[in-house]
């Protein structure tokens, strides 16, 4: 029995990699817009956070 090779009908062009690339990049975009967008609100915690850990601070130690 002879083995015949199997043509991909799916084989990669210079545009599907420069679409693949566009698309890989515009998602990662959006990731870091996500997260740039979520600043705000982490930095409002964080203030929140470090306030009360300074009113805790200035408590006496009680045991």
């Amino acid at each position: 029995m002879k083995l015949q090779p199997v043509a991909f009908s799916n084989t990669r062009t210079e545009a599907g990699i420069t679409k693949t690339a566009a698309l890989f990049t515009f998602r990662a975009l959006r990731a870091v817009a996500g997260c740039v967008a979520e600043l705000p609100a982490v930095a409002t915690q964080v203030a929140t956070d470090v306030s009360q850990a300074w009113e805790e601070s200035r408590r006496p130690n009680v045991r």
